[in-house]
């Protein structure tokens, strides 16, 4: 077997198994739906308005309801011993990394896409900057999101309690990327482009780089542990 069908097997693998279940898909979008109802009505009457309310609501939400899919990408694969007959494939176990990394992408990119727009008309907040511009925010801060996920929730699942510990060991790699996102998101929504915040796009690039690199070179020694 090849190295791009090897990655392509268990891609097409996991989105048949989200159609049969949608646990990685309907349960993230339906949560970030349920925590923007949260906001709203939490907010008093105005404060919505304010600057830096809506991208802060925007990225909490997304972030949390990831966590849902991301943490059981691999804790699945485990519970029900298909893990190891992945690790046994003939191919080398950096693309079951891959596989596993882009498949989570494409299901956070699935629930962005829904869950933002609502966000967008809830606040009565335009764009600000052309749309271009957005989907390359929003691809790599969801990018740098799935990267990092993925390999905490390879290492998640090696431990006991590995489903509550995930988000304790995510969510402090995930710092730089909230930054990063709010930073972007201010500067789309003030100014119409990146501006002095570029240097967060930067960031983000080379994150993005780091995480998909290192696991990339490391995986097949977090599956051992």
């Amino acid at each position: 077997m090849t190295y791009l069908r090897a990655l392509a097997a268990i891609i097409w693998k996991d989105l048949r198994l989200e159609w049969r279940t949608g646990e990685a898909l309907l349960t993230p979008a339906l949560l970030a739906l349920l925590l923007l109802l949260v906001i709203v009505f939490a907010f008093p009457p105005g404060v919505t308005g304010m600057e830096g309310v809506f991208t802060a609501s925007l990225w909490t939400a997304l972030f949390f309801a990831g966590t849902v899919g991301l943490s059981r990408s691999f804790a699945r694969e485990r519970a029900e011993g298909r893990l190891w007959g992945l690790l046994l494939a003939p191919v080398d176990r950096s693309a079951v990394f891959l596989a596993k990394g882009l498949a989570s992408f494409v299901f956070l990119a699935v629930v962005a896409l829904v869950t933002m727009p609502a966000f967008f008309a809830v606040f009565g907040q335009g764009l600000g900057a052309p749309l271009w511009r957005w989907v390359a925010l929003a691809g790599l801060v969801l990018l740098a999101y799935s990267g990092v996920g993925t390999l905490v929730a390879a290492v998640a699942a090696q431990l006991r309690g590995g489903e509550v510990l995930f988000p304790v060991l995510l969510f402090p790699l995930l710092v730089p990327v909230v930054l990063a996102a709010v930073h972007l998101t201010d500067a789309l929504l003030v100014a119409g482009g990146w501006g002095e915040a570029r240097v967060w796009m930067h960031m983000l690039i080379l994150y993005n780089i780091l995480f998909w690199g290192v696991p990339y070179l490391i995986f097949e020694y977090v599956v051992e542990v």
